[in-house]
């Protein structure tokens, strides 16, 4: 399983200056690159202290030149909110300055907040993704490169700047049921990439089931199907601490649900804090994340992952309320205890894949790619 740290940049301070926050990003990137991990993921969100990030691939790009293995990227590329031709000339540009570390997540994007100030349609979003995705796929190829679609027209073209891979890893973000997505992560070896939040392993489990069938009914072999997580991420052995990640993963989903239901803002791009809805309780809330001594979170991380057949865990770490040397200290335990416990945990000898029911043959399914 691969490790990787999902940089948000929220702002729970509003005292707190963006360009301390990046720092603060610049330090955990590093840290954890020391440690082991795989990746570092940089979110994108607009218009609001949720996230700081607008641009994850400028994040990316920077971040190339202050580290030297980990691999970087956006999770996720909002598709629909891009110029298409100039995001591909960023790709490139990215993956050159990295030395070929470039990975790749692309999404539909979920906010109609951030949206309506673009002047884009959210229900748009799923077509703009797919076309973008076919889009990369042809810069990927080899050039020249023309484009007659929807949303892009682009005469035959050559690129001054590719990618120095031949191809960068893609992760897409949601859409476990739709299978024409599938059908692209089958052909073109995409990795199904979703976030957790504050959600039982039950229903991390159903996200499973669901992406697993829509993965079969595309054509895709179940047993060897990538998944990957975003999952909270704290090791502490101070029960005070530990109720500070879990109240700041419940912040992050009172302001994530109040975006996305319009419920106000306060304070110009500074979200109001209001309860969501059938929110559990902290206790709980704690109980469900990676949350504790590093022998609980390796315990948790290893049964729970192996029982999901996951690929990939992204760690949210950085956790709005809590102090940036607290952060470095997890981050150190996490890598010196946590990730050497789980790879030689047992649960990855007996673990087997989940298999839903048969999907049973859709007709009239689309061939897309």
């Amino acid at each position: 399983m691969e490790f990787g740290l999902f940089c948000l940049n929220a702002q729970r301070d509003i005292s707190k200056r963006p360009r301390e926050i990046f720092l603060e990003t610049l330090d955990q990137v590093r840290a954890v690159e020391d440690v082991g991990f795989d990746v570092a993921w940089f979110a994108e969100h607009h218009f609001s202290n949720y996230c700081l990030c607008p641009s994850p691939m400028t994040m990316t790009t920077y971040m190339a030149g202050q580290t030297k293995r980990i691999k970087l990227g956006p999770a996720v590329i909002v598709a629909p909110l891009y110029e298409k031709i100039r995001l591909l000339e960023d790709i490139g540009v990215a993956d050159q300055l990295s030395d070929g570390r470039l990975v790749l997540g692309f999404g539909t994007g979920y906010q109609a907040y951030e949206f309506h100030k673009f002047g884009v349609d959210l229900k748009t979003a799923r077509d703009q993704l797919i076309e973008t995705l076919d889009l990369v796929e042809l810069y990927f190829s080899g050039e020249p490169v023309s484009f007659d679609g929807k949303y892009v027209k682009l005469p035959p073209t050559s690129f001054s700047v590719t990618p120095l891979q031949k191809k960068p890893a893609v992760y897409i973000a949601g859409m476990a049921s739709d299978v024409e997505m599938q059908r692209r992560a089958v052909e073109r070896n995409y990795v199904p990439f979703f976030t957790t939040g504050w959600n039982s392993h039950d229903t991390n489990r159903q996200t499973r089931v669901k992406v697993e069938a829509a993965y079969s009914a595309a054509g895709g072999d179940t047993s060897t199907m990538p998944f990957a997580l975003q999952r909270y991420a704290f090791v502490t052995t101070s029960k005070k601490q530990a109720q500070k990640a879990a109240d700041g993963a419940r912040y992050i989903r009172r302001i994530a649900s109040a975006m996305r239901e319009n419920r106000g803002v306060l304070d110009g791009a500074f979200l109001k804090e209001l309860p969501a809805p059938d929110e559990p309780s902290l206790d709980e809330i704690e109980s469900r994340l990676l949350i504790g001594d590093a022998e609980r979170v390796a315990e948790k991380l290893a049964t729970e992952s192996a029982s999901l057949g996951v690929s990939h865990v992204s760690c949210f770490m950085a956790i709005p309320g809590l102090e940036q040397s607290e952060v470095l200290r997890s981050i150190e335990e996490f890598g010196r205890s946590v990730i050497p416990a789980v790879n030689k945990h047992e649960a990855w000898k007996t673990s087997k894949p989940i298999s839903p029911e048969p999907a049973g043959h859709i007709s009239g399914a689309p061939k897309v790619g």
